[in-house]
């Protein structure tokens, strides 16, 4: 069940994704000054407020989480072990999940999580950094609805994250997205509700202003 183990982990790296637009450190106190005054500068020309995907969190959600993903893994344990053969059984070495075969029909994982919100997003001009999931695929890189996902491979490869560290993002006129494998800024107006994907549901939906490449 490898890739349902590995989805913890990713999560909590995917938290502080946004952390990593901010600019080095560096030994000169007037360098550091004139990135944070461009910093500052950026944010007021689009008026947007800067997020990092935990303030998609609101307080004490992270522990819910943990508590959601706990039961899963105990119920997924109980049935699997009502599933057990005799000779299965009694090479039972006490971790049933390392029983479980990548790809099987026991190696499954449902989108986990809540719909919680930050209510203050709402309605909120918001600049968020991220990785694009296309609902669509075609030959000009030009998609109106996509996903924006905290970690690379998110929905794809993995169980996705939960709703409320997903954005339902809806562009008028189609945006051209190049390279989905690279990281991006979307910038834009949030909603909150629930909104629904075959690749996973969203707790936020974005209206597309501007989508630009990721600068680290």
């Amino acid at each position: 069940m490898t890739a349902s183990k590995l989805i913890i982990p990713c999560l909590l790296v995917a938290l502080s994704f946004g952390a990593c637009g901010e600019k080095p450190a560096t030994n000169s106190a007037s360098q550091t000054e004139t990135a944070q005054n461009q910093e500052t500068s950026q944010s007021v020309q689009s008026n947007a407020e800067l997020l990092v995907w935990e303030d998609l969190m609101p307080e004490g959600e992270d522990a819910r989480l943990a508590e959601l993903y706990s039961e899963f893994y105990e119920e997924q344990e109980r049935k699997f072990r009502e599933q057990l053969t005799l000779s299965q059984a009694a090479k039972e070495t006490g971790d049933l999940m390392s029983m479980i075969d990548e790809g099987s029909a026991q190696d499954t994982m449902d989108q986990i999580g809540t719909y919680n919100v930050v209510d203050d997003l709402n309605g909120a001009k918001i600049r968020l950094p991220g990785y694009v999931v296309p609902l669509d695929f075609n030959a000009n890189f030009e998609y109106e609805e996509f996903l924006l996902v905290p970690y690379f491979g998110a929905c794809l490869h993995t169980p996705p994250p939960p709703p409320n560290q997903i954005v339902f993002v809806k562009s008028s006129p189609a945006t051209k997205v190049a390279n989905i494998n690279e990281p991006v800024w979307v910038e834009g107006t949030m909603k909150t509700g629930q909104f629904g994907s075959d690749l996973g549901n969203s707790a936020y939906e974005l209206t597309l202003s501007k989508l630009e490449p990721y600068e680290y």
